[in-house]
Parts: C-alpha cells; sequence; structure tokens
C-alpha cells in the first residue's frame, strides 16, 4: 500500500515538474527547458508502465522498455545540462 502512495506521488511530483518546465520554456524559449519538459514526461509515462506491470495489467516482461526510457530520461537531462 505504501509503495502504491510513493508511485502515485511520484507521478504527481513529475506531472507537476512537467507543467512547471513547459510554463518556463513558453517564457524562455530555451532548448534546455524543453528537453528538462521531456524528461519529466517520459519519467512520468515510465512510472505508469511500471505501475501497469506490477498489477499484471501488461501480460509481458517490461524490463527492456523501462530500461529503455531510463536511458533517455538521462539522455534528455544531459542535453539539457549541456544546451545550457
Amino acid at each position: 500500500m505504501m509503495e502504491m502512495l510513493l508511485d502515485i506521488a511520484t507521478i504527481m511530483l513529475a506531472l507537476a515538474l512537467v507543467v512547471v518546465s513547459y510554463l518556463a520554456y513558453r517564457k524562455s524559449h530555451l532548448r534546455a527547458t524543453l528537453y528538462l519538459t521531456l524528461a519529466f514526461l517520459l519519467f512520468a509515462f515510465k512510472k505508469v508502465v511500471e505501475i501497469s506491470a506490477e498489477s499484471k495489467a501488461l501480460g509481458r516482461d517490461i524490463g527492456l522498455i523501462v530500461d529503455s526510457l531510463e536511458v533517455l530520461v538521462l539522455l534528455l537531462f544531459f542535453l539539457a545540462l549541456w544546451r545550457r
């Protein structure tokens, strides 16, 4: 039960960061903030996929998908820092 609450809190925080970073992008038009927006969005999506797999909503092994999403999130964070 506690794990589910933490997962939901993580998704909500990631979506809040999507909104904040998107508003920052609209104000500044810096490409780095767009990369951050995409990274937070992918992170929230990754967490939803993980929860779906844990609840057996997805009938297959999603390890490769989750690992790929993690690499993409880290790559977007790297690009956001590098392009700054």
